[in-house]
């Protein structure tokens, strides 16, 4: 039976306290460079934020700029798009203007080459056109020959006969064209005038033949009463 040996370690109690010292030199050692650490991160990191808040501020005002430079770009838009749409309703006025009067110059050169124009009040012709959504657009020219010629004032009276579900019915044009107030008209003219309306038919009525008459206020006979054929050109 082999023989068992105790071995004795002598106790030394500064063995102890360096062991104790050098444990805690390390956890203090630890704990500041934590703190080193740490605050070097944190001082990293709000420079970081500092960095970012000022970018921010800079694109936000970037921004801001490019927004009010766009809404001075959309205002100069719309303005530039009110003067066009502006000079767009000018060209149309003046064409219209341009075309009338070219028209009225037609028209007199006419009058004054035709020698069969009736004396007194007549009628040179009577137009009908139909539109787009089925209204029927009228032009008729109004002209007088007399002694003297000068500007005098000329009554209208212009009606619509035909058949209204079979029946014979007269329209009269105050009740078609929303635009005559009352009849009847008065035209103001020396050699002729030109007159334009819109006509809105009933339903189920078929037109027949548009009736003029014209004379002037201080005689109750008509100086001219004539019909004409409904023919709409397309």
């Amino acid at each position: 039976m082999s023989e068992v040996k105790s071995i004795v370690v002598s106790y030394r109690p500064r063995l102890v306290y360096l062991a104790v010292f050098g444990l805690c030199a390390l956890v203090l050692l630890a704990l500041f460079s934590g703190k080193f650490w740490g605050d070097r991160s944190f001082s990293q990191e709000m420079q970081e934020k500092r960095r970012l808040e000022t970018l921010f501020r800079d694109l936000s005002n970037t921004v801001a700029e490019q927004q009010e430079e766009l809404g001075r770009l959309r205002l100069g838009l719309k303005v530039d798009e009110a003067a066009l749409e502006n000079s767009r309703q000018e060209m149309i006025v003046l064409q219209r203007s341009i075309y009338q009067r070219d028209e009225e110059l037609k028209l007199y050169r006419e009058l004054l080459r035709d020698k069969n124009q009736p004396d007194g009040l007549s009628v040179a012709e009577f137009r009908l056109s139909s539109l787009d959504d089925g209204r029927i657009e009228y032009r008729w020219v109004a002209r007088q020959k007399t002694v003297k010629m000068k500007t005098l004032q000329v009554l209208a009276e212009l009606s619509l006969s035909g058949n209204l579900n079979g029946e014979p019915t007269d329209l009269s044009f105050q009740e078609l064209d929303t635009d005559i107030g009352e009849l009847p008209l008065r035209l103001e003219f020396k050699y002729f005038s030109i007159n334009r309306g819109i006509l809105t038919l009933p339903e189920n009525f078929e037109p027949e033949y548009i009736r003029v008459l014209l004379r002037y206020p201080w005689m109750e006979k008509p100086q001219f009463d004539q019909k004409f054929d409904w023919k709409v050109e397309d």
